[in-house]
């Protein structure tokens, strides 16, 4: 941006994001959780654009928990050459111990270990910054895990009592990146779609990129789009013309 600056040229820029994940009392609660450990756990975590955060309605809370549990135990951590392996390691060291201070962080907050918190131990996971997949339930709202970017394999989860409190907490952010919504409710899906506070949202779906359509954030997240027409428009000049017939 300095560098940019001294000439007024335009920038684009994509930054980091923390995902809130909504789950309504009338969710498809195996979609939303499969969505939730594929959102969170793909590329072990390491993705701007990945659910972040995640808030249940206390209806189902229970039951949704017990469904993504399940599903986080199924993956396999390991060197990416082997058989079955569907968590690698991450990049460095330094980012798996930002993981781990971030975790300590939210379990002095009050947070509960669902699963996880740890790194793996055993010759196989000797070469590589391996840390097992964790889920971690109702941390502090000022917590690390809540207010940071968690850029590894770790998913903090909150009970709220209806989709307002959902939307206001997952707006209480500096990042606007991404947002998920899960309701058969198509009046909740669009009351949440116009009131999140992101550049991308997503109704009882993956986090999937389509080229078609912009993509780029608000708030901290950066500004600026990709893809889209609106990728090429931004760094155009629109030309006002005014022709008058002459006499």
């Amino acid at each position: 941006m300095a560098a940019a600056a001294g000439d007024l040229k335009r920038v684009t820029l994509e930054l980091g994001g923390s995902d809130p994940l909504i789950v309504c009392d009338d969710a498809d609660l195996d979609g939303a959780a499969s969505a939730a450990s594929v959102g969170r756990f793909f590329n072990c975590g390491q993705a701007c654009l990945a659910v972040k955060r995640l808030y249940v309605f206390e209806a189902v809370a229970d039951a949704f928990i017990s469904r993504l549990t399940a599903k986080t135990e199924r993956l396999k951590v390991g060197p990416g050459t082997l058989d079955g392996v569907t968590l690698g390691p991450m990049h460095t060291a330094r980012e798996r111990e930002q993981i781990e201070e971030q975790v300590a962080d939210a379990l002095a907050s009050g947070a509960t270990v669902l699963r996880g918190a740890r790194r793996p131990t055993g010759d196989l996971y000797a070469r590589g910054h391996f840390y097992e997949p964790t889920l971690l339930l109702e941390p502090d709202a000022s917590s690390r895990v809540a207010t940071e970017e968690v850029f590894g394999p770790v998913l903090p989860i909150w009970r709220v009592p209806d989709l307002k409190e959902a939307i206001r907490r997952a707006n209480n952010s500096i990042y606007g990146l991404g947002s998920s919504i899960w309701t058969r409710d198509l009046d909740r899906a669009s009351y949440a779609a116009e009131r999140l506070e992101a550049g991308y949202t997503w109704i009882n779906s993956v986090q999937k990129i389509y080229d078609e359509l912009p993509f780029g954030g608000v708030k901290q997240s950066g500004f600026g789009k990709e893809h889209g027409i609106e990728a090429l428009e931004y760094y155009m000049e629109t030309k006002s013309v005014v022709v008058k017939r002459s006499s």
